[in-house]
Formats: structure tokens, C-alpha cells, sequence
């Protein structure tokens, strides 16, 4: 995997390298094989020259029968350089004289032995005529044995090998420097040279042309500039006519953007003209998605992203099969649907009205929708109804006071005498008890009457909001008997000051705080404020929760009309009499179910310019 990364020049060089490496190896190994050869073969003949020396000297004391002499031969030759042991046997092979390192014991066979540092030669030594006579006649007189030393032997090897090693590996940097040498004057540099050719070429520069060089790498270079001069010219050919569908592709882009411009203008002017409508508008195309709608639509129909989504995902699944039916009527024109190109629909608080889009040919381009909001319409309605009821009430209220207070209170002094009278007796109490209640009762409720029928003008002064609640939440503990802290308080701190008429709003909060004791509920009621801010504007929410049955949400604003009531015994006047006061002060008030059960009623007076809260007077 490495010599993919070396390249051409990098891969023959590196194999010519090692080629050159392995013959040199080889050819080191083998004279270095020869030369240990030689150098046994040496001491082998020295061996051997020494023991014919020695036989020649024992031969020639025998023959003059000087047996003594034999021991001075020994000492004689032993002191020779490298001759560790020298020693003449008999014919048994018994050593009879021997000088330095020798066995006691020869064999009469000729033997050559290396052993570690030690050549040991053994020859025997042939009996002749003069011999016999005193040796026997058998062939062989005796034996002699001749030893050198050969420690001297591995240094003068090793020294040679690393020699050779160091001849080797001059020789292979020798050959890899020749090798590199050619390799990069008739590769590499041409390679390299074409190279910068192509990055030239690359680069965009079509004048580059390779430079001559010698070989393949020549051909290629000819090859390469052939095509260079053949690019260049169709590059310039290709120039020429780019030029020439630029300047036609600005001119058709131009009158492109010019009529593209004009569209948005169209469309934006359009658009500008749509959301100025109070309604809302939709234009839903022949694939029945959502082509084009105005701030309202986007609004009515949740349509934050603006055009887009299908015309079926704005509308619920409860109404989508007439939403097909509808849309494929005045797709089709045809008898099958209505007998005119604009339907209307009613679904809640909506009313929407579709119309056919076609071309002057009767294609069919889309359906225009216009949805209006009609909750405020008919919160209108009945709030005009209301107020003709509380009109023609307004007319005869004040009659029904005075014809009905006066009997009621005869009825009520009278009743308060028998209870004197007839201290004693319990059944009379009760009655009399019973009497009172129901005369207070239609009192408040004549109260009621007069005070929605005629109600009072308002008069503002700064307060306390917090001081108003505190108030509020003692009267309506102390009117039923319970304990001062009987009304949960949730009081935010560091309110804003506000102009309201403080008698009429505690009054509306102690209505209030009264039909949250009449829900019931297991927690008390709680009475909180908190004040929600904007910028420089701002909202003090003041709530009544409780936690009792709870009023069904179809019903939510139901009960803020006059005469209904879900309590058994209520009038039906009470939220009307807040209402009245709550609208007095440019506020607004509103009923919603409260999470865990209960209902929530709440009180929203705004703040248009905020004042530094004063300090609550006790």
C-alpha cells in the first residue's frame, strides 16, 4: 500500500534499488563464503605441512636409529607459531612422545577434525625397508598427530564480513544514487514539469504549453500540447457564442424581471387593497389550495404562514364533506348544485360566501371566499335586545318600586311586631323569621331592578386597587357571618393607581365574591390582582375564583344577560349590574371555566398612562 504513494518514478527507483540491494547481497554473502573457505583451506595445508615436515624429520631419526632425537623434533617445531600440540605414536597407536595439547591414544587412520578454537591432524606414518627390521613388517610404523590454534580464525572472518557489509552497502548507495540520478532527470523532472501544466491548464491559463522532454515523457508532452493549442481554440470558439447568449439571456432576463416587477407590483397593490378590508378574503385555486389571503383571512381561518396549505386542512374534519360538496358545485357550473354561482355558509360565528373564478372561455380558475366574524354582530343584536328589554323595564321600574316597597314594608314592620307580641312562640318565630327573609330578599331585588334600569354616573378618583379588594373581601365575609379572612386574598404588590368610583366597583365585587359562596366548592373563594404591562400601556386583571360546580361553557355568556341565572333562587340581574359597572370604566369582564373546576371571573381595567403606585392608606 505504500508504493502506491511514491509515484511512478519513486515506485522504479525503489525496485531498482532493492534489485541492485539483492544482487549485491548475494554476490557479499558468496565471497564471503569463499573467503572463509580460503582461510580453512589454508590452515588445513599448513596443518598438513607440518605434520610431512614432522614425518619427514621422524623418518629420517629412525632411519639413523636416533630415537632420543625425536623429543628435541617435538620441541623444535612445537615453538612454531600457531602449533598447540605435536605427538608420535607406535604402531598400537600408544603415544610415545608428545609436546604441548595431545591425546595419549592415535589412530593409525588419517583424520582431520575441527574442534572449537583447535584443527587437530592425525596421519600415520609408513614403515619402510630400513623399518621393519626393528618396527615389523606390517605397512604402518606409527602415527603422529599435529594441532593449531584457530582462534585467530572467526575475528579475521567477522572483520572480513563487516568489510564486505560496508563494500555492499557503498556499493548499493552508489547504485541508488545512479538510480535516483537518471530516474529524476528523465522522469521525474518531466513529470513534474507536466504537472505544472496541468494546474496551468486547471487554473484557466489556455497559454501554458509542456516543455520538451526526452523519451515517452516526450511524446506525452507533444501529445499534451496538441491538445492545449486544440482547447485553446475551441475555448475561444466557445467565448464567442457565451458572449453572444449572454447579451441575448440579459435582454429576455431583463424584460423577465421588468414584467415580474410588475406583477409584484400588481400583486402587492392587490394585497395592500385586500388587507384593508375587514373581512376576510381567500382565493383558493383550481387545485383547491390556498392561492392568495388578506390579513383578516389569515386571521379567521389560522392561516399564520399565509398561502399554501390545502384548503381542507383550514377547515375541521366535521365540515369538510360540505366544503367538497360546495367546492365541486361551482367547479362543475352545472344543474347538479345551486341554481346561482354564490352560496353562503353559516358555521358558528362565521358566514362565508363562495363565488366561481372563470376565464372568458368558462375555465375554471378557482373560488373566491369571503368570510365575515359575525360573533360581534350578534353580540350586537343582543345587546340591542337587552337594552330594549332593560328600556321598557327602565319605564315602568320606578312605579313597581313604589307600589311594591310600601306593602313590603307593612308586610315587614308587621311581622316584626308578632315577633314582639309573641316572643314565646317558636312557630311564630319561624314565620315571622321566614316573612323578613323574603321581604329583604324582594327588596334587593327592587334594588337590583333600579340600579340596571337607571344606572348612576360614575364618579372617578384615584384609589388604591388592592385597598378596594381588602375591602371588598371583609363586607362580603362580615354579610355572611364568617370570619374576616374568610375570602382567600392573592394581591400583587406595587399596582398602579387608578381613577375608578371605589363605591361601585366594591359593590360589584362583593356581587361577585357573593355568587362565589353561593357556587360553593371544599376551598374558600379567592379574590387576586396582578397587573400585566406593554410597553407603556398596561392591564390590572383582577379575579374571583371559586371552586364549585362550575357554569357549562355554552352558557358563559348566557348568564351576563338579564332575568338568567343558574342559581335556583337568583335574578338574573346580579352580572348584569356588574357588567354595567365593569363597561362604566372602559373595562371589560369576562366568565371562564377555571382549571380543577370552578369558574373564574375577572375584571380587566387598562392603564393608558402609568402612575407611581401611593402608599395603601389602612
Amino acid at each position: 500500500m505504500r508504493l502506491v504513494t511514491l509515484g511512478i518514478a519513486g515506485r522504479t527507483a525503489l525496485l531498482l534499488i532493492v534489485a541492485a540491494g539483492t544482487v549485491s547481497v548475494i554476490a557479499g554473502a558468496f565471497l564471503q563464503r569463499e573467503e572463509a573457505r580460503t582461510e580453512r583451506a589454508l590452515l588445513e595445508g599448513r596443518a598438513a605441512t607440518l605434520a610431512e615436515a614432522l614425518e619427514r624429520a621422524v623418518t629420517e631419526a629412525m632411519t639413523e636409529h636416533r630415537p632420543g632425537s625425536m623429543v628435541a623434533i617435538l620441541a623444535a617445531m612445537s615453538r612454531t607459531e600457531g602449533v598447540t600440540g605435536l605427538a608420535i605414536a607406535d604402531a598400537t597407536g600408544r603415544v610415545r612422545v608428545k609436546s604441548g595439547e595431545a591425546p595419549d591414544r592415535l589412530g593409525t587412520a588419517p583424520a582431520l577434525r575441527w574442534t572449537g578454537a583447535r584443527l587437530s591432524l592425525a596421519r600415520p606414518v609408513a614403515s619402510g625397508d630400513q623399518c621393519r627390521t626393528c618396527h615389523g613388517p606390517g605397512p604402518v610404523a606409527g602415527a603422529l598427530h599435529v594441532s593449531l590454534d584457530t582462534s585467530g580464525l572467526a575475528p579475521r572472518l567477522a572483520a572480513s564480513a563487516r568489510r564486505m557489509a560496508a563494500l555492499v552497502a557503498l556499493a548499493i548507495s552508489a547504485i541508488a544514487l545512479v538510480v535516483v540520478g537518471v530516474l529524476r532527470r528523465t522522469v521525474l523532472r518531466p513529470l513534474r514539469q507536466l504537472s505544472t501544466f496541468a494546474d496551468a491548464m486547471a487554473r484557466g491559463d489556455l497559454a501554458a504549453r509542456p516543455p520538451e522532454a526526452p523519451g515517452e515523457a516526450g511524446t506525452l508532452a507533444r501529445a499534451l500540447r496538441r491538445m492545449a493549442e486544440e482547447v485553446e481554440r475551441s475555448h475561444g470558439a466557445l467565448e464567442s457564442r457565451v458572449t453572444e447568449r449572454t447579451a441575448a439571456l440579459a435582454a429576455a432576463l431583463a424584460e423577465a424581471t421588468a414584467a415580474r416587477e410588475a406583477r409584484a407590483a400588481d400583486l402587492q397593490r392587490l394585497q395592500a387593497i385586500l388587507d384593508s378590508m375587514v373581512d376576510g378574503v381567500l382565493f383558493v385555486d383550481a387545485e383547491e389550495r390556498v392561492a392568495l389571503v388578506n390579513r383578516a383571512g389569515r386571521a379567521l381561518r389560522n392561516l399564520a404562514d399565509g398561502p399554501g396549505p390545502l384548503l381542507r386542512d383550514c377547515h375541521p374534519r366535521a365540515s369538510q364533506a360540505m366544503l367538497d360538496r360546495v367546492l365541486g358545485y361551482l367547479r362543475r357550473g352545472d344543474d347538479a348544485g345551486p341554481a346561482h354561482s354564490i352560496i353562503k355558509e353559516r358555521e358558528g360565528r362565521f358566514e362565508t360566501t363562495y363565488a366561481p373564478v372563470r376565464t372568458a372561455d368558462g375555465t375554471y380558475l378557482g373560488t373566491v371566499m369571503v368570510t365575515r366574524d359575525i360573533a360581534e354582530r350578534r353580540t350586537l343584536e343582543r345587546r340591542l335586545l337587552d337594552a330594549e328589554r332593560l328600556s321598557g323595564l327602565g319605564q315602568m321600574s320606578a312605579q313597581i318600586a313604589h307600589e311594591l316597597r310600601n306593602p313590603l314594608n307593612a308586610i315587614g314592620g308587621a311581622a316584626q311586631y308578632l315577633s314582639r307580641r309573641l316572643a314565646g312562640d317558636t312557630e311564630v318565630a319561624e314565620y315571622t323569621g321566614l316573612i323578613g327573609e323574603e321581604v329583604e330578599r324582594v327588596n334587593r331585588f327592587i334594588s337590583q331592578l333600579l340600579a340596571v334600569s337607571r344606572p348612576a354616573e360614575p364618579s372617578f378618583t384615584p384609589v388604591s386597587v388592592n385597598r378596594l379588594l381588602r375591602e371588598a373581601a371583609q363586607r362580603t365575609a362580615v354579610a355572611r357571618g364568617l370570619e374576616p379572612g374568610a375570602v382567600a386574598l392573592e394581591l400583587a404588590a406595587d399596582l398602579p393607581v387608578l381613577d375608578v368610583d371605589a363605591p361601585m366597583i366594591t359593590d360589584a365585587l362583593v356581587n361577585l365574591l357573593q355568587n362565589a359562596f353561593d357556587a360553593g366548592g371544599g376551598a374558600p373563594p379567592a379574590l387576586s390582582s396582578r397587573f400585566e404591562t406593554t410597553g407603556g400601556e398596561g392591564t390590572i386583571v383582577v379575579e374571583v375564583k371559586d371552586r364549585g360546580c362550575g357554569i357549562p361553557p355554552d352558557q358563559l355568556e348566557e348568564v351576563l344577560r338579564p332575568f338568567v341565572t343558574t342559581k335556583e333562587s337568583g335574578t338574573g340581574l346580579g352580572l348584569v349590574v356588574v357588567t354595567r359597572a365593569v363597561e362604566q370604566h372602559r373595562a371589560r369582564f369576562g366568565l371562564a371555566p377555571r382549571d380543577g373546576g370552578g369558574t373564574v371571573a375577572s375584571i380587566r381595567f387598562p392603564v393608558r398612562t402609568l402612575a407611581q403606585p401611593v402608599p395603601e392608606v389602612a
